[in-house]
């Protein structure tokens, strides 16, 4: 059956929708490949950088923007590097005021630090998509990686913080295996794996151990309770921020 105008012009605007996407951009092996991947599925992308205070070679991500704006020219934008401390802060003050709560959890003081500062990004890039009107958020959090916050419960957990903002969440790289596969795929690309990647410091005992059932747990429970409540009510107040500073001109 022949379609209507309207139907031809909603399926139109749902194309257009469809090619923004906000990554959240560390510089790493994998926020490279997810815009990559992005790119390819027809997003135009624009890539967005957080400095917890914390991190380390943050002069790379601007390097490793230049390699994708190389291969792909208008298809890919940079916003910059954005700081998060002061809502950060707003995370980890309250918590660590009651230090009962790390044995209510579960969990390990790093593991907490680890999910604070993961929504504290993800409430910074809704606010972004909201006042740029993008309706994809894109992170390169990748399943095998053993980092607790990015287990599956955890992200489905930022995946329904996103609906609630009538944003999707897109992760292109969640189930491959290994970073040699990134590698591999990047080199395919033209990206040769020499990739010089950001760190955070205070994230740097959590590499050489894996998430326990018992922390998962504790950090879904968390979630819930204390921290996508509290990220949920700063969104506004921080897209209200943003636009206040992108009119009077503060970078």
């Amino acid at each position: 059956m022949e379609k209507t105008i309207l139907e031809v012009e909603n399926n139109m605007s749902r194309k257009r929708e469809k090619e923004k996407c906000l990554l959240m951009f560390s510089g790493g092996y994998d926020t490279l490949l997810s815009a990559c991947l992005l790119v390819e599925d027809g997003y135009d992308v624009s890539l967005i950088a957080y400095d917890n205070g914390m991190i380390n070679g943050s002069e790379s991500i601007e390097e490793n923007f230049k390699r994708l704006k190389k291969l792909y020219d208008e298809k890919v934008q940079f916003l910059g590097i954005e700081p998060i401390v002061g809502t950060w802060r707003k995370f980890l003050i309250p918590y660590m005021l009651k230090l009962k709560d790390f044995d209510k959890y579960k969990l390990l003081p790093m593991e907490y630090f680890c999910l604070t500062c993961r929504a504290s990004m993800y409430l910074h890039s809704i606010a972004e998509c909201l006042n740029l009107e993008i309706p994809c958020l894109a992170e390169g959090a990748r399943k095998s990686q053993n980092c607790p916050e990015q287990t599956e419960p955890v992200i489905e957990r930022f995946k329904n913080f996103c609906k609630e903002f009538d944003r999707e969440l897109l992760l292109p790289v969640f189930h491959i295996e290994s970073k040699g596969k990134i590698k591999e795929e990047l080199s395919l690309r033209g990206i040769i794996p020499k990739t010089k990647e950001p760190y955070c410091t205070l994230a740097m005992p959590l590499y050489d151990y894996k998430p326990s059932e018992e922390s998962i747990e504790g950090m879904v429970k968390l979630l819930d309770e204390f921290i996508l409540p509290e990220a949920e009510k700063l969104v506004k107040e921080t897209a209200k921020i943003k636009r206040y500073k992108k009119k009077v001109g503060i970078v």
